[in-house]
């Protein structure tokens, strides 16, 4: 009896955590359930499935992405959904990306403006950002770095979706974001077909699932996410998880 009790009490403290993730609205990467009929994003998904795998579970922290990168490091959340690694070099990262991204300006379907470079964001009427993003195109973010006049960053509640109507409404010469998550955000909202692509940068990131540097236990969860990932690529689950997306594998696209 008693060392039943004392192998229930070991396996519930050491091989099974609730890990606090981070969480923001960043869809298909990252979205907040309440505002997208209850789905999380596939790296959501998928750090449910790949820690669920081996006994862990899941907890999101609705937070600012700023916000949710302090307290990670602080060691306050235990990781971050989505990030870039170039901005939490400190942090447990898994083997390889989890997806990649690349700023796309999105104009109205009759604009004729294009995004070519410098010349063009001068030219440019009113561009439409997000404060505290990182566009991470050094031509992009030099621009923006310097608070040009036709530049307009928003925060607040739903920053996306305040942009995109600003942007049809024809406040805006061009949105910039990632890809995916623009199309994905302009898709959900009716907006789609009043928008087309005006220009792509010419980076693209690798976007990560992390874990915090303070917590002692993020290199074995870093690696469980790795291993069950390749697991789920082999078998299928992967393609079948991004399906809910609309999204191929970031590796076959």
């Amino acid at each position: 009896f008693l060392v039943g009790c004392f192998l229930t009490l070991f396996s519930g403290s050491v091989f099974s955590d609730t890990l606090r993730i981070a969480t923001d609205e960043w869809c298909p990467y990252d979205c907040i359930a309440s505002q997208n009929q209850g789905k999380v994003g596939y790296l959501g998904d998928l750090l449910v499935e790949t820690l669920g795998a081996r006994g862990h579970k899941v907890e999101f922290v609705e937070v600012s992405y700023s916000r949710g990168l302090q307290l990670v490091r602080e060691g306050k959340l235990d990781g971050t959904m989505a990030c870039f690694r170039e901005e939490a070099p400190d942090f447990v990262f898994p083997d390889f990306a989890l997806g990649k991204s690349n700023s796309t300006f999105f104009s109205h379907k009759d604009s004729n403006w294009r995004y070519t470079g410098k010349e063009s964001l001068e030219q440019a009427k009113l561009i439409g950002m997000i404060k505290g993003y990182d566009y991470v195109d050094p031509t992009v973010m030099d621009y923006f770095n310097h608070n040009p006049d036709n530049v307009i960053a928003i925060t607040g509640e739903k920053p996306l979706e305040r942009l995109l109507e600003m942007l049809v409404n024809g406040r805006l010469t061009a949105v910039i974001e990632d890809k995916s998550v623009l199309e994905y955000k302009a898709q959900q909202i009716g907006k789609a077909n009043q928008l087309k692509v005006s220009g792509t940068t010419d980076v693209v990131i690798d976007v990560y699932s992390s874990f915090s540097p303070k917590n002692p236990k993020s290199a074995e969860y870093a690696k469980i996410m790795s291993e069950e990932t390749l697991k789920m690529r082999k078998d299928g689950r992967l393609a079948k998880l991004l399906e809910r997306y609309g999204i191929q594998d970031w590796q076959v696209q």
